[in-house]
């Protein structure tokens, strides 16, 4: 009889709010890293060459 009262509370426990919250922090993290990284790199603002030419370049002298 008590578990049937407990169960017609329709508010979610604490520790179900800590969890939607931290995965919604999550979220908002992985999505602002994926939309902040995830450009393409302008070649002419890169100066010199690029990191796998430098063993050519290094063996020519």
């Amino acid at each position: 009889m008590r578990y049937a009262a407990r169960r017609e509370n329709k508010m979610p426990d604490k520790i179900t709010i800590i969890n939607v919250f931290w995965m919604a922090m999550i979220t908002g993290m992985l999505t602002a890293t994926v939309a902040l990284y995830d450009q393409k790199t302008d070649t002419s603002k890169v100066y010199g060459p690029y990191a796998s030419a430098r063993t050519a370049i290094i063996s020519q002298y």
